[in-house]
């Protein structure tokens, strides 16, 4: 894939550029100076298919929500797109991600368990495995979730979070404070 800058504010506009990675909301390019990486924003670009997992991608950038580590194809957003979409028997919309649980066994077998919500409405805990770096063979289970146990999933993950937030919010006072002490002292 490739994307041609369409901010006529940004240096580069006009330029075409090599897409390295991207998430649902920015994309990294090749770029020919300094670190040989630049970051843009989705707004900022036009994505340019070269082939059917991009068209996809670029239709589908919710999708992207779920993170794939190293070994899974990206064909596995199309595998995934499929049997949600024979599940609900509509279109897909909009995908929020709540859960993204990866682990892989010894043998290479990996197995996602993610919990989702699509189109606001239909709640899903899907798990999903397949073997490190195969683009095929995917197995993908999708199970309705009851709104009480959706909600409780929500609850649980927002804890997590707010928990994190609170310990980082703990360490990132300690920093400014030992910054601030040390800029105080007399130490050369």
């Amino acid at each position: 894939m490739q994307v041609k800058i369409i901010n006529n504010k940004l240096d580069d506009f006009g330029g075409t550029f090599k897409v390295r990675r991207m998430n649902f909301d920015n994309i990294i390019v090749n770029y020919p100076i300094e670190s040989g990486i630049k970051n843009f924003s989705f707004s900022d670009v036009e994505c340019i298919s070269e082939n059917d997992i991009d068209k996809f991608l670029i239709e589908n950038k919710d999708f992207l929500k779920i993170k794939l580590k190293r070994g899974i194809s990206v064909v596995f957003y199309n595998a995934l797109y499929d049997s949600i979409k024979f599940d609900i028997k509509e279109e897909i919309e909009n995908l929020n991600v709540i859960k993204d649980k990866y682990k892989i066994n010894k043998r290479g077998i990996w197995e996602k368990e993610i919990s989702l919500i699509i189109n606001n409405k239909f709640p899903l805990e899907v798990i999903a495995s397949g073997q490190n770096f195969k683009k095929d063979e995917y197995h993908i289970i999708i199970n309705r979730l009851e709104k009480d146990n959706f909600l409780e999933i929500c609850n649980v993950e927002i804890e997590n979070i707010e928990s994190e937030i609170e310990l980082m919010n703990g360490m990132l006072s300690s920093f400014m404070e030992v910054r601030e002490q040390f800029k105080n002292s007399n130490i050369v």
